[in-house]
């Protein structure tokens, strides 16, 4: 399932969590439905191209000009170090930080994994900030649609959102509630395609209904209905 088709079903899986929770005031309303929408596009950050992943990086053309400056930098500074010109670890530099660049997803998300790791480490941190951590930093290198959308994770990363916001505010249970609807919303989207989702600890055990086929005109129709019911779920909830 594309993006239409997983943001209209993660906003429609969010109005329903807002529709079975207690009364809340538009500001956390609000952000059940925003962060469901969020999280009905993360799972998609292993995939290199996903709407998501995108907006973590330059564009495929940039990417490629930029590796190609790189190792033209890195020519030039072996050139300059051979004949014994000044400061050829200068485009040395300048080719790592190019080629850094052309992998800035992979550079931000495991960054961002061993920051989390770290933080775990150092201050005791909630076993959630673990599972986020190792996530983050191995999502550039696994498969899409592998460990990432297997029900398993899932299911764990259920677990840790429900038992660190139990005792948090009410604007944070709005967001990880949110969060955890559109994440199963995605696996559910992703389910009734012909790639389907597998499990990680029975790789034989997949569930691909294959009812539609990406962007096409039945993706685009549940798109539209998942956003109709959910106007009609905020009109029931508020007025």
């Amino acid at each position: 399932m594309n993006r239409q088709g997983h943001i209209g079903m993660a906003i429609l899986a969010g109005s329903a969590v807002l529709y079975v929770m207690p009364a809340l005031s538009i500001v956390p309303a609000a952000l059940v439905i925003a962060a469901a929408g969020i999280g009905g596009l993360l799972p998609d950050l292993d995939h290199k191209t996903s709407t998501v992943s995108n907006k973590l990086q330059f564009s495929v053309r940039t990417r490629k000009k930029l590796k190609g400056l790189s190792a033209l930098s890195l020519g030039v500074g072996i050139l300059w170090f051979v004949l014994q010109q000044p400061m050829p670890w200068l485009w040395a530099a300048v080719g790592l930080i190019l080629a850094l660049a052309s992998r800035l997803r992979m550079l931000l998300l495991s960054g961002f994994g061993l920051l989390l790791l770290a933080g775990y480490e150092l201050y005791s941190l909630h076993w959630l900030t673990l599972l986020a951590g190792f996530a983050l930093l191995i999502m550039p290198f696994v498969k899409h649609r592998g460990i990432i959308h297997s029900p398993e994770f899932a299911g764990a990363l259920s677990l840790g959102v429900v038992s660190f916001i139990a005792t948090q505010p009410v604007l944070l249970q709005a967001l990880g509630l949110g969060l955890l609807a559109g994440w199963w919303s995605h696996l559910a989207g992703d389910a009734v395609t012909v790639e389907g989702i597998r499990s990680v600890l029975i790789p034989r055990l997949k569930v691909a209904l294959n009812l539609l086929r990406n962007g096409g005109a039945v993706e685009r129709w549940i798109a539209r209905s998942c956003w109709l019911c959910s106007i009609a779920i905020w009109l029931i909830i508020f007025y």
